[in-house]
């Protein structure tokens, strides 16, 4: 894989690392994962491209699209648990809703093989079991590391409420909450792995996602 051009990798890391700070300033990036980007970029043979740190979301559609394309609408999403009257009212403005929860999302670009495929195992280690190579050009060898949870919940269908919403909401909240202490997990094991950062054995971080999973039936 020596496809890798060191002089646009570097011209690229430099632009996207830009671009970071640039929409950290608007707010533009989940406050909880930028930390974790930050670090990543001040590796010499990682830069990040984009990411979330997990959401849950209304979206108008007759059904979820998985590719936002025509038919799919986001109507509202947090990033953190939210009330049930906050999604109540999100729901209230459309005709056909959905609730949606989705894990954590990384997009990185590693300079060579060996690093690629490490932070692909590292993903995949911590519960993030699509995580994959998904392109190689001169930029660099791009790795998406992809949370395993996610939630459908139909919430209303031809403005008629088919769905508890206490009971989609409090299910949402948990999910995001699992969602989040998986990428708390990986955010852990790259800064051990990457940077040689003391942090808790994998068997600890999972035996605490296990009693916080129970914790929350």
């Amino acid at each position: 894989m020596g496809v890798v051009d060191r002089r646009v990798f570097e011209a690229r890391k430099k632009a996207f690392i830009e671009r970071l700070e640039r929409e950290a300033l608007q707010e533009r990036v989940d406050g909880d994962i930028l930390p974790l980007l930050r670090l990543l970029n001040t590796h010499p043979d990682v830069y990040t491209t984009s990411s979330c740190s997990g959401r849950i979301m209304v979206a108008e559609a007759v059904r979820p699209s998985y590719s936002k394309g025509r038919g799919f609408r986001p109507v509202a999403k947090w990033h953190h648990p939210v009330p049930a009257e906050l999604v109540a009212e999100a729901v209230a403005e459309v005709d056909n809703a959905w609730l949606m929860v989705r894990g954590a999302i990384l997009h990185l670009a590693a300079a060579d093989a060996k690093t690629a495929y490490r932070l692909v195992e590292i993903g995949r280690e911590t519960g993030h079991k699509h995580s994959g190579i998904i392109a190689i050009n001169r930029g660099g060898i791009f790795v998406e590391i992809l949370g395993e949870e996610r939630l459908d919940i139909p919430l209303k269908r031809d403005g008629v409420l088919v769905s508890d919403m206490a009971a989609a909401v409090d299910m949402a909240n948990k999910t995001l909450v699992l969602a989040k202490l998986r990428l708390y997990w990986l955010a852990a094991r790259l800064e051990a792995e990457l940077f040689g950062r003391e942090a808790p054995s994998s068997e600890e971080i999972r035996q605490a996602i296990r009693r916080v999973a129970h914790c929350l039936g």
